[in-house]
This record gives structure tokens, sequence and C-alpha cells, in this order.
């Protein structure tokens, strides 16, 4: 089986696979974005984030950044945790791209897994989710499509056989569409902006200022919309509490910042749905959009290049 290699220079070790390794299990992931695994492996080596993983697959070939005998940050159990310490960690790209390109990554992932499986003359019940070590809805793709269709594929591949498919759901009825208002500070709060689309909405700021404070909220009632939940991170500075909506407090209408200090990350959850966020960096581009709350994650945890300001910023729940 081929495999492409782009390790990771040994002078960063210390920052993304600081123990040997003798693996004892493989790890899942879906990298919940839609870029390439050549992009992802050089993203993951070329930062400075303790976030890590050994391999990144997509629909066309597989791509090895770290070595198996050394470990990766890539399943959130801690220092010691048997995800980080003793896991081939596997991220299988496009899970919020095209659903073909998706499930082809997945069906190469599935062969791969089988030859590691061969190889170490290991069992099916070595693989493993990263929801397994730390409860975080990982690979979101393969699970919502279903695990178990997953693990077939590679008892297919390891026997063999051809996969015999799944039956398909009924279709359930769409849930309402929540909209979410917000707005930002660039030397006083500008319009509101709802969702957000390529015209009128097409994103709260403004190219080359940057943004200092940030409010938002869902639209309607709590019972249907339910809340968003943010914080945000100063240049050079830390991550500040949390808001809700824009709960009122004595000073007015609540919000995310400290207004005359730049903003450099963002993170947003909501109680109903799901957010997607992304960020422009001032004097750069759009960064590639998240689904996360965590500041521990630099790929899909939070919105922004930590020591880069931002100057627009763009909400939905889907």
């Amino acid at each position: 089986m081929k495999i492409v290699k782009m390790l990771c220079p040994q002078n960063k070790w210390n920052i993304k696979c600081p123990y040997e390794m003798n693996a004892e299990y493989i790890t899942v992931h879906n990298t919940a974005n839609n870029a390439s695994a050549r992009a992802e492996i050089s993203y993951m080596i070329g930062n400075n984030n303790e976030v890590s993983y050994h391999v990144a697959v997509d629909d066309i070939e597989i791509v090895q950044g770290i070595e198996f005998n050394r470990n990766t940050w890539n399943a959130g159990d801690g220092s010691k945790g048997n995800g980080n310490r003793k896991s081939i960690s596997i991220e299988i790209c496009h899970s919020t791209g095209d659903i073909e390109k998706f499930k082809n990554a997945e069906k190469l992932t599935a062969k791969y897994i089988a030859y590691l499986l061969k190889e170490r003359n290991w069992g099916i019940d070595k693989i493993k989710k990263h929801q397994d070590w730390s409860g975080k809805y990982c690979p979101h793709k393969t699970l919502d499509l279903g695990w178990d269709r997953f693990i077939n594929m590679v008892k297919a591949e390891l026997n063999g056989t051809t996969p015999q498919p799944e039956p398909q759901p009924t279709p359930q009825p769409q849930p309402q569409k929540i909209d979410v208002k917000y707005q930002v500070y660039v030397n006083g709060w500008l319009s509101d902006v709802i969702n957000y689309n390529d015209t009128a909405n097409g994103y709260a700021g403004v190219y080359g200022k940057t943004i200092t404070g940030l409010r938002a909220n869902t639209v309607g009632d709590e019972n249907i919309a339910g809340k968003l939940i943010y914080k945000v991170h100063t240049l050079n500075g830390e991550w500040l509490d949390e808001v809700v909506d824009r709960e009122k407090d004595k000073n007015g209408d609540n919000y995310a910042g400290i207004l005359g200090k730049t903003i450099d990350g963002v993170m947003i959850k909501a109680t109903k749905g799901t957010v997607k966020y992304r960020v422009h960096i001032i004097n750069g581009s759009w960064l590639p959009w998240v689904e996360g709350y965590d500041a521990n994650n630099s790929i899909n945890g939070y919105a922004g290049n930590l020591g880069h300001a931002i100057d627009g910023i763009q909400i939905e729940i889907v």
C-alpha cells in the first residue's frame, strides 16, 4: 500500500510527538473541514500547537506526518491517556465537504486500517473512535452515517468481501432554521448581521479595521432557538469569560471583549443546533469554517490564528 510521507521534523517532536510509543490501538477522527490530506498534514506540522495526528486520508491518498513509534496529541484524554499515548491516530478528510468525496475517503481509510490490523495481527476491537477517549462527538460525519457501517467496511476489507449496503433511514422533517444576529465593535458598534450571505449581510466587520468587541444572540423563542454561548481571545492576552446571548448587566447589553483591545480568536457554541463560524484575518483571508468549542484545538475548536488580528466574522447555526 502506497503511503506518502511528509514527516514532522525532529526539532518539533517536543511539541507534536514528545514521547516514544508502542501502539495498542487505532483512533479514527474526522477533520471537520474540507482540506486535502496533504494540506491537513502540512498545517499540522507547520504550526506550534500541541495538536497532532499520525495520518490523514482523503479520497485520493494516505499521507503520514508522524512515525508510529511516537505519540500524538489527538484524543483529548490527557498526557497519560491511552488515546494520546498508545494509539495510531487517523484523520478522515472532507467531512464537511462533498459527501461522495468523504465516502471515498472513508473507503480508503477502511482499506488502510485493515492493512494496519493485518500488519500487526490485531483484531477489529483495536479500532477506537475519538469519542471513546474523551466523549467528543468525533468522527462526527462517520458517526452521523453510522459507526457500525464503517466497522463493517473494515471487516469487509479484512475478509476480502463487499460490504452490504445499510438500509436507508426514513427521511425526517428538517428542523426550523435558527437565525443568529450579531455585531462587532470597530470604533463603535456596527450594524447587526443576520446569519451571513454575499451581499447585504456578508459579514460583521470592516476589512482592515481590528475588531475589539462581539455581541451575538439567537433570534426567536428560547425554547426553539436556544441560546448562543461565546468568548473571545485578546491579542497577546487570554481567553475572556463566556457570554450568553446579550444578557443584560448593570451596564446594559453584555458583550465579549474589552473595547480597545484587539481580538484574535473566537469560540462559539449553541444550546440548540450546531454553530458554523469563521473569521477573516486583517491583511489576510478568511480562515476555514469551524464548528467546535475548545481552546486547545486550533483546527476545529476556535476560529482565528492567535497573534493575528481579526477584522471579519461570519456565524450561522446549521
